[in-house]
């Protein structure tokens, strides 16, 4: 795909390439170069990624010559001279942040010189330079599409190192952290890493989510036991007691290895801060005692399976927060879990907190997050990270029209200001609808309007007027180009908008996709075959059927007659709480590292805890697995 260059550089350098034209574009260029004064660089636009060196085209560039100099000798040249020529004032233009002019010759050479016509080294020197130029526009799937024929061992001999780096650029800023360790990791092999530079590799490696995926090209001991290394250590958080042993099979296995001293800090630090024990804050009475006793009885279940950490419950109702210093200290307590409501959390003094301490809040206050303490993570079972899943999910299932329709209440707005904030930032084009209700008698308007069906019924009552006594047959066609429904409201919305959806959208279209959240998510049987069919939602994974630990939750519901799914998530709540506490330090250390919860696949990042949910369906009125799979 050639790079476009700007209308007005179209002008400056014309859409020829015969010999003699030629010079005269190399001319006008070079005036239009060096015309104005001082040189004005571009302003590019940087990503959101972490910071990697950005490295400017090196090979075949004499620093004794400027871009204007190239192109006099451009000018003066034939064939492969006129062509590296040609190429070093591109890269010359980049190095000085002029970005335009360099896409206008890159956009020449591409238009007007053949692959063919190139030698290797020109050839991987264009490349490298699209490369940069893609990059430099934040246009990361045209910079892997340039970048890989030089990412290719002892095939490409040029710009090697260079590329690799270009390459781990892109990579990180689609947050493809495996993809870029490989890179690095290949990096590592050709020597251009010092093989005892452990923190080169390990700022990447460690965010690794899957270990034993990665793709290693032409793998040698040195990198086989980074990646080995990365697998024991996951494995080793997952079960701290099988730690040393573990440790010691990778040692036996890679002597030697320059990360052996980085390994061991980290599992005897990971010995230091274990966890022992925890003074948890909870509504035991009052208002919301149903809510902390669920979360409690959630805790004593996984204390059940892990009872290598001891707890302490002070009622929250009736706590005096000022004493917490005290009441730590009294415990002996290295652990702070809670408060449960969102309210208490400033009422705690983090000021007064010993600065070691590891505190698990259970809510988000409100307002941006304030981090009092180096361990402090926040964790909340929170419906607006349903709502950024579910916006995600539609946009990588390749909807890119979706209708959200939402109550008309505050907490209905602010959820589908989510779903827009959240939509905004995976798209820039394509159309995002809302539509809102108060009433159940605002639903079937509301989908009717914003379905289409109501223009769709003006027009063909104007028809039938116009018609006279003729018979027309007609019916009312909705928008097709709508083609997901996000429903942000509870089970009873719902129950009551999927109806009408069905009934409005025409019979000769294909049905559009309906998702919720776990609020359609109901214990009750009283459902008719098609209340909710074809709903998908989101939900904590204990909730649903095929979890391996759900005939746990149906003897506890039982036990629980009054309980309904909401307490029972609450539950599970507490469950991953106890979990999060004690995978805390490996959670930190490994930032790829995910802890499969009962809420959801949990991990770290920076101090809050992100939950991804799992997807099911109601097929008629039972909840199966839901088999969508994303682009």
């Amino acid at each position: 795909m050639a790079i476009q260059a700007s209308d007005k550089l179209d002008a400056i350098v014309p859409n020829i390439y015969s010999a003699k034209k030629l010079l005269v574009v190399i001319t006008v260029l070079t005036l239009s170069a060096c015309a104005s004064g001082p040189r004005q660089t571009d302003s590019p636009r940087t990503p959101e990624q972490p910071t990697v060196t950005d490295v400017a085209p090196q090979v075949g560039i004499s620093a004794q010559r400027s871009s204007r100099e190239w192109l006099d000798l451009a000018q003066q040249s034939e064939g492969d001279p006129r062509n590296e020529a040609l190429l070093n004032a591109a890269a010359q233009f980049q190095r000085a942040g002029q970005w335009q002019h360099a896409a206008a010759v890159l956009a020449q050479s591409q238009n007007h010189i053949s692959n063919s016509q190139l030698t290797q080294a020109h050839l991987h020197l264009r490349q490298y330079l699209l490369a940069q130029q893609a990059a430099h526009e934040s246009e990361w799937q045209q910079v892997d599409l340039f970048i890989r024929p030089l990412l290719t061992p002892r095939v490409s001999t040029h710009f090697g190192d260079e590329a690799l780096q270009l390459a781990i650029r892109s990579q990180l800023a689609q947050d493809r952290w495996e993809q870029a360790s490989v890179y690095q990791l290949q990096r590592l092999d050709r020597g251009d890493i010092a093989s005892d530079d452990v923190d080169a590799v390990w700022s990447l490696l460690q965010h690794v989510r899957e270990p034993e995926t990665l793709a290693l090209v032409e793998p040698t001991k040195l990198t086989r036991g980074w990646q080995q290394l990365l697998v024991t250590l996951h494995q080793a958080a997952a079960d701290p007691s099988a730690g040393q042993s573990l440790w010691q099979r990778w040692l036996a296995q890679f002597e030697q290895h320059p990360a052996t001293n980085l390994a061991a800090e980290l599992l005897a630090e990971a010995s230091e801060r274990s966890p022992q024990k925890a003074l948890v804050l909870l509504p035991l009475t009052g208002q919301f005692a149903e809510q902390g006793q669920a979360v409690r009885d959630g805790m004593i279940m996984a204390l059940a399976q892990r009872p290598e950490l001891a707890i302490t419950i002070v009622d929250t109702q009736s706590l005096d927060f000022a004493t917490i210093p005290e009441l730590l200290q009294q415990e002996q307590a290295d652990v702070l879990i809670g408060p449960l409501l969102k309210d208490n959390i400033p009422r705690v003094d983090a000021t007064a907190l010993p600065s070691q301490l590891q505190w698990l809040t259970l809510n988000e206050p409100a307002g941006n997050l304030t981090v009092s303490l180096d361990r402090q993570r926040f964790y909340a079972l929170d419906t607006e990270t349903e709502v950024r899943q579910a916006a995600q999910h539609i946009h990588a299932l390749g909807h890119r029209s979706p209708l959200v329709l939402f109550p008309q209440s505050n907490r209905g707005e602010s959820l589908s200001q989510v779903f827009s904030d959240t939509w905004k930032q995976l798209q820039d084009n394509g159309s995002l609808s809302f539509g809102t209700y108060q009433t159940p008698d605002d639903m079937k308007a509301t989908v009717q309007s914003q379905l289409g069906v109501t223009q769709s019924e003006a027009r063909i009552w104007q028809v039938k007027i116009a018609a006279g006594k003729i018979i027309v047959d007609s019916q009312a066609r909705s928008r097709a180009d709508i083609d997901a429904i996000y429903l942000v409201g509870g089970i009873e919305q719902t129950r009551l908008l999927k109806p009408f959806i069905d009934v409005n959208i025409a019979p000769f279209m294909q049905p559009i996709p309906v998702y919720a959240n776990s609020g359609s998510h109901t214990l009750r049987n009283d459902l008719s075959e098609n209340d909710l069919d074809a709903v998908h939602f989101t939900d904590a994974p204990w909730l649903l059927p095929e979890h391996p630990r759900h005939q746990q939750l149906e003897q506890l519901i039982e036990l629980r007659k009054h309980w309904g799914h909401n307490l029972a998530r609450l539950a599970a709540f507490g469950h991953d709480s106890v979990l999060l506490t004690q995978q805390g330090y490996w959670l930190a250390a490994l930032p790829g590292l995910t802890v499969d919860g009962l809420t959801g696949a949990l991990r770290l990042d920076t101090n809050r805890v992100l939950r991804e949910l799992q997807w099911a369906r109601y097929d008629g009125h039972r909840v199966v697995a839901d088999t969508e799979a994303a682009n």
